[in-house]
């Protein structure tokens, strides 16, 4: 518990000399947890449920063929533009939020 401690107060003074590098790891953690993720549910989505599921979805749908190459680029595509704009929001707000002061709030 004591080695907890220490590496606390080492890690807050860390955050009060250099805001850049707390700044930009923040960023890189929130949007490599956000971004793998979001490549994971792709993955699964297009390579797995679609492919099992294109008869189903091409019986329901007018015009959409079973594998239609266009349905599955465009649909991943906006989702993967959503996700990111999903991620890039709450990324940027928390740049903007002192980490010293948000962890002695807590």
């Amino acid at each position: 518990m004591q080695t907890f401690l220490q590496d606390l107060r080492f890690g807050l003074r860390m955050l009060r000399r250099s805001p850049g590098f707390s700044i930009l790891a923040i960023l890189c953690l929130t949007l490599g947890i956000g971004t793998n993720a979001a490549v994971l549910s792709w993955i699964e989505g297009i390579l797995i449920l679609a492919v099992a599921t294109a008869k189903i979805v091409s019986g329901i749908l007018y015009g959409v063929g079973a594998l239609d190459p266009v349905a599955f680029t465009v649909a991943p595509a906006v989702l993967t533009v959503a996700a990111l704009v999903a991620m890039w929001l709450p990324a940027r707000r928390a740049t903007r939020v002192d980490p010293v002061q948000a962890l002695h709030a807590e």
